[in-house]
């Protein structure tokens, strides 16, 4: 039995990795920032190796790379199906590509029942019917990963009529809530006016009472007894301060 090489999943990494450490990330900051003869001029030691080689590459703009051992181009650009050793069932160019993913459909559906037939009557052609099926499923994934371009613009129209639905809500809530705000200090402020004048009613009210108990006590000063309250005199001034708070 052959032996298989199977690639790991995830690689080992790099033997180099290990001289990520602290102290020779700081080497290699000091020798950008001041180079390597004056670092050296300073006292400071470098190590074994190129210290450069610590700054990571540079991002590649071209060709391709490889990933876990699978090659990546940097452009993302949908392989053709004759790059891909596929055999292309659908015509190139300009053409209708709903009808085109009917026919297809169409045929792996009579594909399949074909491969049923052949697996009572004739099962050595049933690999063939299977490679046929196979082709037909690439073809029509093919077709419409040929749509990822239009399906991710579309995603993004929506994504950012959304966002900008959902930032007029939220404007829209920020406002309401200003003006319920709004409202609230109105009535506050209102309500304050409102107590001020009452302080100052009180107040008034105060001083006429100190006003009459004065005018009281004096008339009470002057006359040995009074009996009757209707027998007080009320000074003309204290009498137009009772009118104007009633008035008020």
């Amino acid at each position: 039995m052959s032996t298989q090489n199977v690639a790991p999943v995830y690689p080992r990494p790099p033997m180099y990795y290990k001289r990520y450490t602290d102290e020779n990330l700081a080497i290699l900051k000091q020798v950008k920032e001041h180079g390597e003869d004056a670092f050296v001029a300073s006292g400071g030691t470098l190590p074994n190796f190129n210290i450069f080689e610590l700054e990571p590459p540079p991002p590649v703009t071209e060709g391709r790379y490889f990933s876990f051992n699978e090659p990546w181009t940097v452009v993302d650009v949908l392989p053709s199906l004759e790059e891909s050793e596929q055999k292309q069932l659908y015509p190139s160019g300009e053409i209708d590509r709903v009808a085109e993913l009917k026919k297809l459909n169409n045929s792996a559906i009579f594909n399949f029942l074909e491969l049923l037939n052949s697996l009572v009557k004739e099962p050595e052609r049933s690999l063939d019917k299977l490679e046929q099926i196979k082709t037909i499923f690439v073809n029509m994934k093919h077709m419409l990963n040929e749509y990822r371009p239009h399906q991710s613009r579309e995603t993004l129209r929506l994504m950012m009529r959304n966002q900008l639905e959902n930032r007029r809500r939220a404007t829209e809530e920020i406002q309401n809530r200003c003006s319920e705000f709004s409202k609230k200090l109105e009535a506050v402020k209102t309500s304050w006016k409102a107590l001020d004048e009452l302080k100052m009613d009180l107040a008034r009210c105060s001083s006429l009472k100190d006003d009459l108990d004065f005018e009281i006590k004096t008339q009470n000063t002057q006359s040995e007894e009074i009996t009757d309250p209707n027998t007080y005199n009320i000074s003309q001034e204290t009498t137009q301060k009772m009118l104007e708070m009633i008035d008020g």
